[in-house]
């Protein structure tokens, strides 16, 4: 934990409905680069780690150490250790506009710093009272820390409730929110980052290309996500869904999957495409 055992944990109870690493159902701008503010501070020493991510007691696999899920140090090092003896760690770099970005979209966008666990634990008992909730058994618990000079927040997250039941806690949104970008940046992280991606889009532009001429290419917006599977090897997707003449999906859709395997820079392609 990155914060100390005497400061107080934030409680909130909300179900976590998807265990898994990415978030696969959009595609999510997790750092808007636009605007000049005043960047945060951050310590002086660039190992310290200032931010961290982590799911822990629910239905999970034994853990071979206590590492979160991801951390992101003070110099931008982003670190996701393979926890459960298998798979590999992984490691990855933001720039320090893209560190800022992230610290604004966490706290400035969805205001974590001023969450309020009794303001928001009020308000879900209120509506627990008004409709019966479903229940979620054995999910994890998220935690979210952040600690930088000046701005300290420490986020516990019990599994008790299904999140769409609360859409008008904000609060309760927003941390929703924050939930969905780190798992943007997990997944872009796995495969190195926009670079990375790009670098996906050439076997698999040209795989497209070759059984779908007329087929537009896809592109880096058209990401959608990526996870570690256990033999080590990454598997990312990149798919951009068909829509209708009122802007609607029409259930076609052109998906590229890359799976990249331990120790190989060679990605294996396929694609699955409906265009009718």
């Amino acid at each position: 934990m990155l914060i100390s055992s005497n400061q107080t944990a934030v409680l909130l109870g909300i179900s976590f409905l998807v265990f898994a690493l990415w978030a696969p159902s959009s595609h999510v701008t997790v750092f808007a680069q636009t605007g000049k503010t005043v960047p945060y501070a951050l310590p002086e020493n660039g190992n310290e780690v200032i931010f961290a991510y982590d799911l822990q007691n629910g239905f999970t696999p034994p853990r071979q150490n206590n590492a979160p899920v991801l951390l992101i140090r003070a110099n931008g090092t982003v670190e996701m250790p393979s926890l459960y003896g298998e798979g590999r760690d992984i490691k990855g770099k933001l720039s320090a506009k893209e560190l800022q970005a992230f610290l604004k979209f966490v706290i400035d966008e969805n205001k974590f710093l001023a969450f309020d666990a009794s303001r928001v634990q009020g308000q879900i008992e209120e509506i627990r009272e008004k409709r019966q909730v479903p229940q979620i058994a054995d999910a994890p618990d998220t935690i979210i820390d952040l600690k930088i000079p000046g701005h300290t927040q420490s986020v516990r997250q019990p599994a008790v409730g299904m999140p769409s039941e609360f859409k008008e806690v904000k609060s309760l949104q927003q941390l929703l929110a924050i939930r969905k970008g780190v798992n943007q940046l997990m997944s872009e992280t796995r495969v190195g980052g926009k670079k990375g991606i790009k670098s996906l889009l050439g076997p698999i532009n040209k795989k497209l290309k070759e059984e779908y001429p007329d087929v537009a290419p896809l592109k880096v917006s058209d990401f959608s996500g990526s996870y570690l599977k256990q033999d080590g090897s990454i598997s990312a997707t990149i798919s951009r869904p068909g829509k209708g003449s009122n802007g609607n999906p029409n259930g076609t859709y052109v998906t590229g999957i890359a799976v990249i395997a331990r120790g190989s820079e060679v990605p294996v392609v396929s694609l699955r495409v409906k265009l009718k």
